[in-house]
């Protein structure tokens, strides 16, 4: 290797892991002060570098929020796939439960980092379906894990769907715009893809936010009971 590309890679790690260090720094501050606490020159002043010098990593604030939204959507995923990978691939139920306990234990334990992901205006994963960003990129890995899992379920086992009619024309022309990111399944079935779905995210959504503290002292056992409803109306065995 030359003499050149020798510093250039060194230059490339080294700029890695300052990149690291700043976003390292930006999910401190989200964790211990919200998103408010997230500032560049704040950033700055954490790590001993100059405004100027930060500047260079990240030109503006939105920048790097949704460099940490990236991070944060691919940790996430990654959680959701270790979780359902322990299981067999025939093992649709487990998978199943696991993949959604898996997003709802990320989201407890990580409340601050789940409300920037999803409570962020920054990112959009469906705005554009051609976006090639890492941010709508990760999003769409993360959102895969799921509708990938109901695909293969309705592919090797078909579930039980609603008619056409029961949905209406409206509904199931959008739909049927949609078929190809839900590799082609019929309305009904991306019907209660996006039901289930919702269901489960809008639960974690509620807890996390704390608009469930009224009704419930701890959501766990509710989220289980919804995960074991989900599971019937697939034909699938309760855990």
């Amino acid at each position: 290797m030359s003499t050149e590309a020798t510093v250039e890679t060194r230059r490339d790690r080294q700029r890695a892991a300052t990149v690291a260090e700043i976003k390292a720094a930006a999910r401190r501050r989200l964790v211990e002060g919200g998103q408010t606490a997230i500032g560049l020159r704040a950033i700055a002043r954490d790590l001993d570098l100059s405004a100027p010098a930060l500047y260079r990593y990240f030109p503006s604030h939105d920048e790097l929020i949704t460099a940490l939204i990236t991070d944060l959507f691919d940790e996430l995923t990654a959680a959701m796939v270790a979780a359902r990978d322990e299981y067999a691939p025939d093992d649709l139920a487990a998978r199943l439960y696991a993949t959604a306990l898996a997003l709802r234990a990320w989201a407890v334990a990580h409340p601050a980092e789940f409300g920037l992901v999803f409570g962020s205006p920054v990112h959009s994963p469906m705005l554009d379906p051609y976006d090639d960003s890492p941010c709508h990129q990760a999003g769409m890995r993360f959102g895969a894990v799921f509708k990938d899992l109901m695909q293969e379920l309705w592919h090797r086992r078909p579930f039980p769907i609603p008619p056409d009619e029961e949905l209406g024309p409206e509904l199931v022309a959008q739909l049927e715009s949609r078929a190809a990111q839900f590799g082609n399944l019929p309305p009904g079935a991306i019907y209660l893809s996006l039901n289930y779905w919702t269901r489960l995210y809008g639960l974690i959504c509620m807890e996390i936010f704390g608009q469930l503290h009224w009704a419930l002292d701890d959501a766990g056992a509710y989220f289980q009971a919804q995960v074991n409803e989900i599971a019937r109306a697939l034909s699938l065995d309760c855990l």
